[in-house]
Order: C-alpha cells, then sequence, then structure tokens
C-alpha cells in the first residue's frame, strides 16, 4: 500500500471517518480532511505533524508501514518496562534492533555475487560478534531492572 492510500484508509476505516477526526486533529471541517487524504486532490496535504497526530488518535500505523516499506525500513515497538525506565536500556534495544539491520544488510550484500568471500565471512562474524556484545549487555540491565 502506498502512503496516500494509506492516509486515506486511516481516516475512513477510522469510526464516524472524518467526521470524527477531523475536530480531534484540529482541521476546520472534515471536507479538508477528506482532500488532505484524498489521493486525487492536488491542493491539500497532510503535514508531518497531522499525519503523526492522525496515527496517534487512531492507532493506526499503516501511514509509518508505508513510508517504512518504501525505503526499506521497519518499525518495532519500543518495550514498556515500567519497573525499569532506564534510557540506557531502551538504547540497547534500539541498538539491538539497528544491530540486526546491519546483520540483514550485509547478508544481502554478500548474496548479490552468489558466493561468500573469506572477507565477507569475517566481515559478517564482526558484526554479529557486536550483536552478541549488545545482548549480553542488554541481559545484565534487565537484570538491573528486577525487584528482588
Amino acid at each position: 500500500m502506498n502512503i496516500s492510500d494509506a492516509a486515506y484508509n486511516t481516516v475512513h476505516d477510522y469510526p464516524g471517518g472524518s467526521n470524527a477526526l477531523a475536530p480531534r486533529l484540529g482541521i476546520k471541517s472534515p471536507a479538508v480532511l477528506n482532500s488532505k487524504v484524498n489521493p486525487n486532490t492536488e491542493t491539500h496535504h497532510l503535514t508531518l505533524i497531522e499525519a503523526s497526530k492522525l496515527m496517534e488518535l487512531t492507532n493506526d500505523f499503516r501511514i509509518l508501514q508505508s513510508l517504512n516499506a518504501q525505503h526499506g525500513k521497519v518499525a518495532i515497538n519500543l518495550p514498556c518496562i515500567p519497573e525499569c525506565r532506564d534510557t540506557a536500556l531502551t538504547d540497547l534495544v534500539l541498538s539491538l534492533g539497528m544491530g540486526g539491520g546491519d546483520v540483514y544488510s550485509l547478508f544481502k550484500e554478500m548474496m548479490t555475487d552468489g558466493r561468500i568471500t573469506r572477507g565477507e565471512a569475517m566481515d559478517m562474524s564482526k558484526v554479529i560478534h557486536q550483536l552478541h556484545v549488545v545482548l549480553a549487555e542488554l541481559g545484565a540491565q534487565i537484570n538491573k531492572c528486577v525487584d528482588e
């Protein structure tokens, strides 16, 4: 699904559609919101702030998923750990996700010619080792959060 279709469907699949969402988004009329999400309208467009608020209000992330797909990215939900609101823990989880992306990117690049060289294998080993380091640190940080 493209971004325009995702925005259109986000509004029109929401109970009450643009009538319910326009006032909550601070848009003057449902007709204006309909124009903003209509892929055939050239004069009105959602702003990034409106798109973000739309996703927040509807809990519908098709716009974000479409953006990610267009750019070859993925979004992950951040962990919600009420017992431990440590930003270091969140940073570790994010670096793990980013490192995982490195594994996928490197693997894809490695396989473009259908063979794996010694150098490519060594590069992959380094990335995997870094993931092990981050996983070990994540395990240690999580254990720090446990109430004894």
